[in-house]
């Protein structure tokens, strides 16, 4: 696992609240962390990508070049979500029909910090809850897409059916 990823899970766990630019580097290290723990149908790069005006277009330039597993993690800003892995909306006007049948045949992990997110068809959801950055899993829509989220992932998240 990264030290970024490590760090930021320590963090999470010891802190009693999220200020805002720390709430978006935890994001960036949560979308790492997610490549490290989903599992795809196959091997491909890397690739995490953001739809959408987000604060994340700040922070996810960092992860550009890191590794896992041997694979290089690649970062797409722009409307592109071709070979995407992770795609994280930045809002429900793009989690279309369209976008969710795409997901699902690609194999594509989606995720938000938008509110209802999970509920609405979406995969992952961050919450602030109290505070604390948190994690809504819609378990159905991963396993219809193919995925495999970890255990030590699931053990971090409220799921919803």
């Amino acid at each position: 696992m990264s030290l970024l990823a490590v760090a930021a899970i320590s963090w999470v766990a010891a802190s009693d609240s999220v200020p805002s630019n720390q709430e978006y580097q935890l994001k960036t290290a949560y979308l790492f962390h997610f490549a490290e723990l989903a599992e795809w149908p196959e091997s491909a790069p890397v690739n995490i990508c953001l739809l959408g005006d987000s604060p994340l277009r700040d922070y996810l330039p960092v992860l550009e070049g890191w590794q896992i597993d041997n694979r290089v993690v690649h970062v797409s800003l722009g409307d592109n979500i071709d070979n995407c892995r992770i795609l994280f909306l930045s809002d429900l006007q793009v989690l279309s029909k369209a976008v969710s049948e795409y997901a699902r045949i690609r194999h594509v992990l989606l995720v938000s910090d938008v509110e209802d997110f999970a509920r609405r068809g979406g995969m992952v959801q961050f919450t602030l809850r109290d505070n604390k950055l948190k994690l809504v899993v819609n378990l159905p829509a991963v396993r219809d897409a193919g995925l495999k989220l970890s255990s030590k992932l699931l053990r971090m998240a409220e799921i919803v059916q």
